[in-house]
């Protein structure tokens, strides 16, 4: 096999094992990894949907379950608390879910009563399933956006009372007529300027000039922010995306098995799923070649941002790459949002074949500098 080829299968597969190596170490923190079954369970990731209250007192696994929380999860009062975003067509019912789960373990709390508030008026109730799920049934009366607000109401006696105290969480739910023009957005890479380790870490800052483009982007189509990161860390998510002021859009992650496997895969799956129900899925955004591959193949027009190393090897590698996509007409490869505001707004193409030329004489011209 060509070294070349060889890079081309082994690279990618490094890069997944890499991340689920880390989501997996954070499993094991938190506690959702049974790491002393060992060979007794055939399962790696041993998430338990029974529900179990903590002990009472706190252990120094508790404790360390609890910072672990904090920091990767966004969670507060030992429990994770979060809620799905949707999109929906005015006038057909849909359900709006809700999911509270221990920190520690990831046990489920089942029994606990989740209010669904819309402009601070009560619409409805509901009560957590076995598997910490909640739902309640809702028909948009017009296309438009609507913000829910949920607050727990209520746990049951045997649970932590404490989990009372945790902050409301937002359910966006974007209801559109069935022709409405969509752009999926990427995160990591694409409005981050860096990977969700910063996020998760507390840091991360807007890619240069996406915050504004993301704007005027949202002023003529409707925005779907698509992401492989896990449910988990969804409440990291949005409150990146609020408090950098990205334009609100619905937030649709993976689930964690989901995401220990491949994104382009995950990103395929979700956008055929989403063109059945809004077939006018125009554009998508983003880093990864498996990204821009699969919006390509669901007959959107793909900018590719490409995320490498300002190293000789890495540029040609990356250049490799991009010449191998199956490009259908559809791929704008761009080097940032001034490039993709020219394309949407302006008609400017921006070819692959001719980025991919750009990166190779760019990385001669570094090493030829190497070498003097």
């Amino acid at each position: 096999m060509p070294a070349s080829n060889l890079k081309t299968k082994i690279i990618p597969a490094i890069k997944i094992f890499i991340k689920n190596i880390f989501f997996i170490s954070v499993c094991i923190i938190i506690g959702c990894v049974n790491i002393k079954n060992g060979g007794n369970n055939k399962n790696t990731l041993a998430q338990t949907s029974t529900s179990s209250a903590p002990p009472e007192n706190q252990t120094w696994q508790d404790t360390i379950a609890d910072i672990t929380g904090k920091i990767f999860l966004g969670t507060e009062q030992g429990a994770v608390f979060y809620a799905f975003d949707t999109l929906a067509h005015p006038h057909e019912p849909i359900n709006l879910t809700c999911r509270l789960r221990h920190v520690k373990l990831l046990h489920d709390i089942p029994d606990a009563t989740i209010a669904y508030y819309l402009n601070s008026h009560l619409i409805d109730i509901a009560q957590t399933d076995q598997n910490g799920f909640a739902a309640i049934s809702w028909t948009p009366p017009a296309a438009q956006d609507y913000l829910f607000t949920l607050k727990i109401a209520e746990i049951p006696e045997n649970q932590d009372q404490k989990i009372l105290k945790i902050d409301p969480v937002p359910l966006l739910v974007a209801a559109r007529d069935i022709s409405a023009p969509f752009v999926v957005i990427d995160l990591d890479h694409t409005v981050v300027d860096s990977s969700f380790f910063r996020v998760l870490l507390g840091g991360g800052k807007p890619m240069t000039d996406s915050v504004n483009i993301t704007k005027k982007i949202a002023q003529k189509y409707s925005l779907i922010y698509l992401t492989h990161r896990p449910d988990l860390m969804t409440l990291t998510s949005k409150s990146w995306l609020r408090n950098h002021g990205f334009p609100p859009a619905p937030l649709l992650v993976s689930e964690l098995k989901q995401a220990l496997g491949s994104s382009g895969d995950f990103k395929s799956a979700k956008i055929a799923e989403l063109q059945k129900s809004f077939p006018n899925l125009k554009i998508g955004i983003g880093d990864k070649l498996s990204d821009a591959q699969a919006y390509v193949d669901n007959g959107m027009t793909a900018y590719l941002i490409p995320h490498y190393r300002q190293k000789p090897g890495d540029m040609l590698e990356m250049a490799l790459h991009i010449r191998n996509l199956q490009d259908r007409g559809r791929l704008q490869v761009v080097s940032g949002w001034r490039q993709i505001d020219a394309g949407i707004f302006h008609g400017k193409k921006y070819p692959p074949a001719a980025f991919a030329d750009w990166l190779e004489k760019q990385a001669r011209l570094l090493e030829n500098m190497n070498d003097d």
